[in-house]
């Protein structure tokens, strides 16, 4: 037995078993016409653990950098994350202005994240208004294979109201619909190994009181098992087919980290914003627009800096 410890020392002396892991430090993005868009830095307490997060926004009249958000994470005496808040920096001032934030809630049993409550300040009233809640849905294997994201229907509606057929009025209206309700639902797809195929994004059709198909994506991967591409449709709900819009492109260093995400779009179309994420440690961990994630990056070009931390 004392060999084995000596031999187990060595390995880990010598590298050759991975007590380290890879986290993001800084995401540049691009937008079509490879300008600069924004840049997000991460910093990490001594535990590792994602501290802030900051998001700046190219300038071109200046040309620089502008601080847009700010965004903070809270966790536990176990090191497991309780929730995010979200600060818009008002430029006049230069303060930090609470904007959303965001509440985590874990299964007891497995530790497996169950619950987002997405929050928005209300500064004038000195209250935080719910907006979403995020339900993630795993099977027997604990494979994530929902996120069914709620949102918080205040019972208001805005609608334009026409005055003797000439003039018309914005009017908000008040409902007995207030509550909880059905938004969007995104589903995985796996093979029999396991193996993430793609999935669908489905929004919530009130009238139909059903889930209706808006976009699918599948995979392909590279011979380390990372995922290199992904093709996205988006569905014609008039002939309820399926058409391509766009593909995002991955580029991976030694360690399995994306260090450069790219969306190239069917039709390019400038008018519409895209955003892009990245995959890490062999894609056990993604950072980007997803649901239930608090950070987004705009761009259809982005790269990603990484260092290494002791686990």
């Amino acid at each position: 037995m004392k060999n084995f410890y000596f031999i187990l020392l060595a390995l880990i002396l010598t590298g050759c078993v991975k007590n380290f892991w890879w986290e993001p430090r800084t995401i540049i993005t691009y937008d079509a016409e490879d300008t600069a868009r924004g840049r997000f830095q991460f910093i990490y307490d001594e535990q590792g653990n994602k501290f802030t997060e900051t998001g700046d926004f190219w300038d071109t009249g200046s040309g620089t950098w502008k601080r847009n958000y700010r965004i903070s994470y809270s966790y536990d005496i176990y090191g497991i994350r309780t929730g995010a808040l979200q600060e818009k920096r008002d430029h006049v001032t230069g303060k930090w202005i609470p904007h959303t934030r965001v509440v985590c809630e874990y299964r007891t049993d497995t530790g497996h994240l169950i619950k987002e409550t997405h929050q928005t300040s209300r500064p004038d009233e000195g209250l935080w208004e719910d907006t979403f809640k995020d339900h993630y849905i795993r099977d027997e294997h604990n494979r994530l294979l929902y996120v069914v994201r709620e949102k918080w229907n205040t019972g208001e509606v805005e609608r334009d109201i026409t005055l003797r057929g000439r003039f018309t009025l914005k009017a908000r209206l008040t409902t007995s619909d207030v509550g909880w309700e059905n938004f969007i639902r995104d589903s995985y797809l796996y093979d029999e190994e396991g193996t993430r195929l793609g999935g669908m994004v489905d929004s919530w059709n009130k009238t139909t009181r059903e889930w209706d198909p808006v976009f699918q994506y599948t995979y392909t991967y590279d011979k380390k098992g990372n995922v290199i591409s992904e093709t996205e449709k988006k569905r014609d709900q008039k002939t309820g087919t399926w058409q391509e819009v766009g593909k995002y492109l991955y580029t991976y260093d030694e360690h399995n980290n994306a260090v450069e995400s790219r969306y190239i779009p069917t039709d390019l179309d400038m008018q519409t914003e895209h955003f892009l994420f990245f995959y890490y440690n062999n894609m056990k961990s993604s950072v980007g627009y997803y649901l239930g994630d608090t950070g987004t990056f705009p761009g259809i070009r982005g790269t990603a800096e990484y260092f290494r931390i002791k686990r």
